[in-house]
Order: C-alpha cells, then structure tokens, then sequence
C-alpha cells in the first residue's frame, strides 16, 4: 500500500469521515490495493430508508442518481466493490462508512444493476 494511501486511512480514521465520499474512497483504495477494478459492474447495494430518518441523509452527499424517491419510499443505490461476496459484514461495514444507522433502514439487499454509469 502506498504511503499516500496509508495517509489517507489514517487521515479517515482520525476524522470518522462519514457518507458517500468515505464510502467510494474506502472501497476504491481497497481495490487500488489489489491492482482490481473498484466496482461489480452487475451488483448494486439498496437500501430503503424509513420515513422517520429521511432527512439525516441530507449531509450524507448523495447523488440524486443514487437517492430516488420510489411509490412512497426513498431507496439509496451505491455500486459494490467486485469482491464484496467475500468480505465479511459487507453491508455492516457500508453502513458505517456511508454514516447510516441500522435502525434508518426498512430494507437492505444487494440487488442486480440496471444502471448504464460505471
């Protein structure tokens, strides 16, 4: 790993950066680590977020790509690095990066993409 991205962990971890950034960046350098593309090209991370805590999104810095609202639901859809089968606590460890409490959500699957974006 390079010491500008050790950097960079140890800067995000001293700071408890939180939402998408932190996200996109924690998985890209991981990626960056093993020469691998970043991102599964045929898998999207939904979650479904609860009426009540809709409005805590606003400082989280989602795209209105990612955050729609859907027959009366807000749902948040976020690429998924390509080996996210084997990581353990996948989606436990996307929900503290993107800054997203459990109880927030109604749902959270790991869905197929229909997204042209890479």
């Amino acid at each position: 790993m390079s010491n500008f991205i050790k950097a960079r962990h140890y800067f995000n971890s001293m700071f408890q950066t939180k939402g998408y950034k932190a996200y996109k960046q924690h998985w890209e350098d991981q990626a960056g680590f093993m020469d691998k593309p970043p991102w599964n090209k045929d898998k999207i991370l939904k979650l479904t977020i609860s009426t009540d805590f809709v409005e805590n999104l606003k400082e989280l810095q989602f795209s209105t790509h990612s955050l729609k609202e859907e027959n009366g639901e807000t749902t948040l859809k976020l690429k998924v690095p390509y080996n996210y089968q084997e990581l353990d606590d996948f989606k436990f460890k996307s929900l503290e990066l993107l800054g997203i409490n459990e109880n927030w959500l109604t749902d959270i699957i790991i869905d197929n993409s229909h997204c042209s974006h890479p």
